[in-house]
């Protein structure tokens, strides 16, 4: 009995092992920059608040066209009540007919069906409409910002952590070559081929870099941070990122680039749905001077008992505001007031948007050339640093030589890291102003 226990035991663990590896392998995920992009996109909260406006813009689209469309009203009621009532006449025979009041009650029922239907409002509700609708399509160009906006942010923290991922590596490999240069000036030292003076200085220099590989550490751990708060997860969660930093060449066309920003920027187009609905907005106030004209039907039952008397109805209502305190040129000024107020945001957004292109791309040329001149600067600094290493074992150069060409080398190889990056994010900037549309 107790092996078949023993047995059960262990078969049940042999189950529940598989789904602890599960969990660590999905804690130990690798993400490329479309992966952090995909699932910013699937998860970041401010985007699904984005969502969350267009619903309620086509619930106010809903509520505006609703007043173009038949409105049926049914109606039931069923009460008990008294018919006492008073004399008012001064007829001496209206006392005849004249009875104590008393509680005496009767039965009342009433059902009713209306049908009305708005026949003609000059494009008062249309034009309500068709605000509600331009207002829908202004919130939907605000959800693609926001994408888009969000989409810039993850590449340019995912570009800022490769380029830290370029420094630690380089100064990995330094923290390798000072320890090895450690060991040798002791070695020399202790054989009485060097002073003491270039073993402090090789301590001191195996120093500094540690430092400097904590400080690229940090900063790395900052813009990880930053991914994963960009992507919904959890802080704590035990994801790496990989990728490469490279310089895909781009066009410098200034002018291809400010039409496709116009045609693009959803900043840019929501702002126009928005002066379509002011406009609408403004040809309804104006509608407001012009009557209503409206057709109802109503089909009703009555009495005190059942069967009810049914009777039916059907008419005609022409609703004309004469007067009402001048409200109606109140709301075309406040109309009109706005709808001039977004024309002119529109023309100073397209200013905005023309100098944003431009000095986009401005960035991208400056950190080409930058590319250029930091990648022949290492190739240099690396060379003389190598140059100078043999040379301090050949007793040519003294130590400090030494330092000063690994000193030079780690601050190209950060250059390059910096102008790699910059790059990649002058790139990633010139698609966000010129409204990035795809993945």
């Amino acid at each position: 009995m107790t092996y078949k226990i023993t047995f059960i035991f262990s078969l049940f663990l042999l189950l529940m092992i598989p789904a602890v590896p599960s969990a660590g392998a999905d804690q130990q995920r690798v993400m490329t920059l479309q992966d952090c992009i995909s699932t910013t996109l699937e998860n970041n909260p401010q985007l699904k608040a984005s969502q969350m406006s267009i619903l309620s813009s086509q619930g106010s689209y809903g509520m505006a066209r609703s007043t173009l469309l038949p409105q049926i009203n049914a109606v039931a009621d069923a009460q008990r009540a008294t018919s006492n009532f008073a004399i008012t006449s001064k007829s001496p025979y209206a006392s005849l007919y004249y009875r104590e009041p008393d509680n005496t009650n009767y039965p009342y029922y009433t059902a009713s069906v209306t049908l009305t239907q708005q026949l003609l409002s000059f494009g008062k509700n249309y034009f309500g409409m068709r605000s509600s609708a331009e207002l829908v399509n202004a919130a939907k160009y605000n959800l693609i910002n926001t994408r888009n906006t969000l989409i810039y942010n993850v590449k340019q923290n995912f570009f800022n952590l490769l380029e830290y991922n370029m420094i630690i590596e380089s100064d990995n490999y330094l923290l390798k070559q000072m320890e090895a240069q450690l060991q040798q000036a002791e070695s020399y030292y202790k054989a009485g081929l060097k002073t003491k003076i270039d073993v402090l200085s090789a301590r001191t220099s195996l120093g500094n870099i540690k430092l400097s590989l904590i400080t690229a550490e940090n900063a790395k751990q900052v813009y990880i941070l930053n991914l994963l708060s960009l992507m919904g997860l959890p802080l704590t969660s035990g994801i790496s990122f990989t990728g490469q930093l490279e310089a895909a060449p781009v066009s410098a066309d200034a002018g291809m680039y400010i039409q496709k920003a116009l045609d693009n920027r959803p900043d840019y187009l929501s702002l126009k749905k928005q002066l379509d609905s002011a406009r609408y907005s403004y040809k309804q106030s104006i509608s407001s001077y012009f009557p209503t004209l409206s057709g109802n039907a109503s089909y009703n039952w009555a009495g005190q008992d059942f069967p009810l008397t049914w009777n039916w109805a059907i008419g005609l209502e022409l609703d004309f505001n004469i007067f009402s305190g001048f409200e109606n040129s109140s709301a075309m000024q406040v109309a009109k007031a706005q709808m001039l107020n977004i024309q002119f945001t529109i023309d100073q957004q397209k200013l905005a948007v023309e100098l944003s292109v431009q000095s986009a791309l401005d960035n991208v040329a400056q950190a080409e050339k930058s590319i250029s001149v930091a990648k022949d600067t290492l190739k240099q600094a690396e060379a003389n640093m190598e140059l100078t290493a043999k040379g301090y074992v050949a007793g040519i150069n003294d130590y400090l030589d030494y330092l000063t060409a690994v000193s030079t080398y780690q601050n190209a190889e950060s250059s390059y890291a910096t102008a790699l990056a910059s790059y990649n994010i002058a790139t990633a900037n010139l698609e966000y102003v010129t409204g990035y549309q795809g993945k």
